[in-house]
């Protein structure tokens, strides 16, 4: 078949978590399922997207950004401490808000799940006694496969009239079902959170040549601070100047107390070109024009490999009452045009000073 001459843009709506065996399906029917996901525009995840190797806690971090969960309960699923770990995690962050799960029983009856019946529930007990050692995490593999297996989903039964095909586009509506109730809900302005930070979205910074796809992508992930989805903005590959820059208005801070300007980002393992000192700086400018900058160099390659780090850029006093001012942060490089990739920005943080 003859290669598109366009390229199908890369989902940015809520992330989708997938939960699955990998020796039961990534090489049948998750093949088929992921790009069919993708091309109904939905923001999928799975495993296979981080680096080999990487530690559990990253799959956690990226089941906490998600808007829903896809569980696929198979025959080998409860021989899998990685799949039970990621499906506790699933069930905490269900608990917590934000996140909606759907079960999928593939060739596998509910009730087998449900009550630990068969060779899914002896599979199960083999783990567990392998484990005893570590109750509290057993325990919470038990608590998690008797609660979510209870929510709705859906069920290929081992002899069925559908076929896979059919039964991944009922999936897909489903998703697709979760996913509106979620928009219907609205996307709430990202505002104070509990600990009377804010934060500026990537979206509502300046990023230079961020409208281009070839240097940079959006998605969207779920700020479980801020209880809000939140678009992020990936770099691909590019061998221009940085900028990214934005700004905030004091109005809403505590007059007098001292603030803290952070800048959150992520670098995974294979972000390339950052041994070079990116330049960080912060201006407060009152409302007699009246201004104070700070500004400091370091290199990111220190970061690579870490989930969301907060990058300290600087610190202020909030003006007094009836006092205005602006602040006004940036991290850029003009200078250097190594090629650079890997670079994740959720944006810049004004929280209270430690």
């Amino acid at each position: 078949m003859a290669a598109s001459s366009s390229v199908r843009p890369t989902p940015t709506g809520p992330q989708v978590f997938i939960n699955f065996r990998g020796k039961d399906l990534r090489n049948g029917f998750l093949s088929f399922l992921e790009p069919a996901m993708r091309e109904a525009n939905i923001n999928v995840f799975i495993d296979k997207d981080e680096v080999v190797g990487t530690d559990l806690v990253n799959l956690f971090v990226r089941i906490q950004e998600s808007r829903v969960a896809v569980v696929i309960f198979s025959k080998d699923y409860t021989s899998s401490e990685w799949c039970l770990d990621e499906l506790a995690e699933i069930k905490d962050c269900i608990n917590q808000g934000g996140l909606n799960a759907i079960p999928i029983f593939y060739k596998l009856a509910p009730s087998s799940v449900l009550e630990l019946k068969g060779g899914f529930g002896d599979t199960f007990r083999v783990l567990k006694e392998k484990y005893k050692n570590d109750p509290e995490r057993t325990q919470k593999w038990q608590e998690a496969l008797e609660s979510i297996p209870k929510l709705k989903g859906l069920r290929l039964a081992e002899k069925s009239d559908r076929n896979e095909r059919e039964f991944m586009n009922e999936m897909i509506l489903e998703i697709q079902k979760a996913l509106w109730q979620i928009a219907m809900k609205g996307n709430p302005k990202v505002e104070s959170n509990s600990k009377g930070g804010f934060l500026v979205p990537a979206r509502r910074l300046t990023i230079a040549h961020s409208d281009n796809p070839e240097k940079w992508t959006w998605s969207a992930i779920y700020d479980r601070p801020h209880k809000a989805d939140i678009e992020i903005a990936t770099m691909i590959n590019t061998h221009a100047l940085i900028k990214i820059s934005g700004d905030f208005h004091t109005r809403k801070l505590i007059p007098g107390k001292k603030y803290e300007v952070v800048f959150i980002v992520s670098l995974d393992d294979t972000s390339l070109g950052w041994k070079n000192e990116v330049t960080l700086t912060l201006k407060v400018v009152m409302s007699d024009e009246a201004a104070n900058v700070k500004a400091k160099k370091l290199c990111l390659d220190e970061y690579i490999g870490e989930n969301w780090v907060d990058i300290p850029v600087g610190d202020f006093e909030a003006p007094q009452e009836k006092e205005d001012a602006k602040i006004f942060f940036s991290m850029y490089q003009l200078l250097n045009t190594e090629r650079k990739s890997g670079l994740v920005v959720k944006g810049f943080a004004i929280r209270p000073a430690q």
